[in-house]
């Protein structure tokens, strides 16, 4: 990403010597270093995931200019998207070939082994939007998912719904 050697020394320094202690009873204990990464509440915490996910938006985006992937269309202005992040999570729009799939998932493993984040395959599903229900099922076997079907909820705000009735809305 073009951070230069001064500002990444500085950013392994902060990872790789923090110290922390503990309150107990009112008191502190003596400080010790921590062994893992980034701790809860670590003010580089946010800034580091940016970066970390703005790196896997760029490996998909080389997926789909190297074309192991292709953009889908969608919209009535026929917009090409590969995929939305919204802080962490992710949509990844696919064709219906089973190679795509594949592909994705080849690229979020490498994601894993690289970053050391690992993903929740638990809240991992797919959607099949204008595909037999049997193909859905096999890609789903494939990549170990779960399906979901339309209509459902992302991020609390209904997908795949009728978008212009005000009782869809009036939840939110």
């Amino acid at each position: 990403m073009g951070f230069g050697a001064k500002w990444k020394k500085w950013l392994k320094k902060c990872i790789s010597f923090a110290s922390i202690s503990v309150l107990i009873n009112g008191s502190t204990t003596n400080s010790f270093k921590i062994s893992k990464g980034l701790r809860q509440g670590c003010p580089l915490s946010p800034l580091l995931f940016n970066v970390v996910a703005e790196g896997l938006s760029s490996l998909l985006n080389k997926a789909v200019s190297s074309g192991y992937f292709t953009r889908v269309r969608i919209g009535d202005n026929d917009m090409l998207i590969s995929h939305l992040q919204f802080a962490d999570d992710l949509i990844v729009f696919r064709g219906e070939s089973e190679t795509e799939i594949k592909n994705l998932v080849r690229i979020l493993r490498g994601f894993e082994i690289a970053s050391g984040l690992k993903l929740n395959l638990k809240k991992s599903k797919i959607i099949g939007i204008n595909v037999d229900h049997s193909v859905v099922e096999k890609w789903a076997s494939t990549i170990h998912y779960k399906i979901e079907t339309l209509p459902c909820k992302y991020l609390g705000l209904p997908l795949g719904n009728t978008s212009n009735l005000k009782t869809l809305w009036s939840p939110i």
